[in-house]
């Protein structure tokens, strides 16, 4: 019988074990197929990020664009493997200590102590113009942080995990868990009709958990039934 892992880093630590895809992202001619280990990786180097470069603290809230990418959910898992609280959101908010947002929609004047900029097109190293100041290009400076997250701030299982639905920390990975519960096949296309949200977090959190991969993509007119059979995927359960 499975065990929901008991932390944040030990339910990683799981995923990075598979050499198999976790997450498949495409937009439009583009596509990136992250294996586990990848996907960990990424976000490790991003938790080191956001804790060594701009000081993030377990508790501070993170706030992320709502717009569909997958460098976006791997900053959303970066900030819970911190222990920050994560909204995801079109705006920031005053309290939050970064927001992460995709270059084509950077606003430089949202209230966050720091801007972090992502790279649109799928495999960028870096935006593709200048970012302004004081906004950082993520995509840039993530790439030479170390594989492995070795900062002190981690998860309190007391503090809130999801800002807006209010699940802590200690909850998280059991709500993932119940989320997927009823996904029993390897890939699932997960549409992103209404943004990146805390429901398709839970549920890209649980398949992951589950053993499974996650397909992803911009638009949804691009998901057509060969594609599904190219990746072997099958549509998100209803409900």
């Amino acid at each position: 019988m499975r065990r929901t892992p008991a932390t944040f880093a030990q339910a990683l630590e799981h995923i990075s074990e598979r050499p198999t895809p976790a997450l498949i992202w495409r937009d439009g001619p583009e596509r990136v197929e992250l294996s586990g280990r990848v996907l960990v990786n990424w976000v490790e180097k991003s938790a080191s990020l956001l804790v060594d470069e701009l000081d993030v603290e377990s508790g501070q809230l993170i706030t992320v664009s709502a717009l569909p990418h997958w460098r976006l959910v791997v900053l959303t898992l970066a900030a819970l493997r911190v222990g920050a609280a994560v909204r995801v959101t079109g705006n920031s908010a005053d309290d939050a200590a970064v927001h992460a947002e995709l270059e084509a929609h950077l606003d430089v004047n949202v209230p966050a102590k720091h801007v972090l900029a992502v790279a649109s097109p799928a495999l960028a190293f870096r935006c593709e113009q200048p970012v302004p100041d004081p906004a950082i290009d993520f995509c840039a400076e993530v790439r030479s942080l170390p594989d492995v997250y070795m900062g002190m701030e981690e998860p309190r299982d007391a503090d809130d995990a999801l800002a807006e639905s209010g699940i802590t920390h200690g909850e998280l990975l059991a709500e993932a868990e119940r989320a997927a519960s009823a996904i029993q096949d390897h890939t699932v296309y997960l549409p992103l009709s209404d943004g990146w949200n805390e429901r398709a977090l839970l549920i890209t959190l649980g398949v992951l958990l589950r053993g499974g991969a996650v397909l992803m993509a911009v638009n949804e007119a691009d998901v057509t039934p060969d594609v599904l059979g190219q990746e072997r995927a099958v549509r998100l359960p209803d409900g």
